[in-house]
């Protein structure tokens, strides 16, 4: 269940209250993620904006959905974020599966 494990993901890390909170939360997905992290923080009383990047078939950025004036100004940055956090989650994958393909 995707978007229930995107919402316990952000409040594990908003429960974190010595961190700071971020000036904008980007999700991978549709409009059935973004609206999940949104819940997440409406919960909690908490209004910290959220973007989505949507993917095509191919796993290539098609979108971003949100409000427009934020991903006008940090488009670069949303797109160079989603990537490295795709890199990230690629290579853990790839070293676990490794792993316990060899046992």
């Amino acid at each position: 269940n995707d978007p229930a494990a995107l919402t316990e993901m952000l409040e594990r890390r908003l429960n974190h209250h010595e961190w700071p909170l971020p000036n904008l939360i980007v999700v991978d997905g549709n409009i059935i993620q973004r609206n999940a992290a949104k819940l997440a923080l409406m919960n909690r009383r908490m209004t910290i904006p959220v973007v989505s990047v949507v993917k095509d078939e191919r796993h290539k950025p098609k979108e971003i959905t949100g409000e427009k004036n934020l991903i006008e100004m940090h488009k670069l940055g949303i797109l160079l974020a989603n990537s490295e956090a795709h890199r990230f989650s690629i290579k853990l994958h790839r070293n676990k599966r490794g792993k316990n393909f060899l046992k």
